[in-house]
């Protein structure tokens, strides 16, 4: 986080504009979900699906993430 906000010349998460809080939520999440998605391109698939596609159409935004991050888990373990 501490990188990606020298890199945006901010010192919070409150001096960036709307969207690069969404681009550093979405990198912290697919981060997260490396330990648990070996193929990247999965994991950021399974991202837009089920976190951005449902705040884009009015979900809110910590649940979907919740929600998503409970199915990824789910999946490794094999729960699903």
């Amino acid at each position: 986080v501490k990188e990606y906000l020298q890199f945006q010349d901010a010192t919070s998460p409150s001096q960036l504009p709307i969207s690069k809080v969404d681009a550093l939520v979405k990198n912290m999440c697919l981060a997260w979900s490396a330990n648990y998605i070996d193929n990247p391109n999965e994991a950021e698939s399974s991202y837009q699906q089920q976190v951005v596609d449902l705040v884009a159409n009015g979900d809110d935004e910590l649940t979907a993430i919740n929600q998503w991050m409970q199915q990824v888990q789910a999946v490794k373990t094999g729960t699903v």
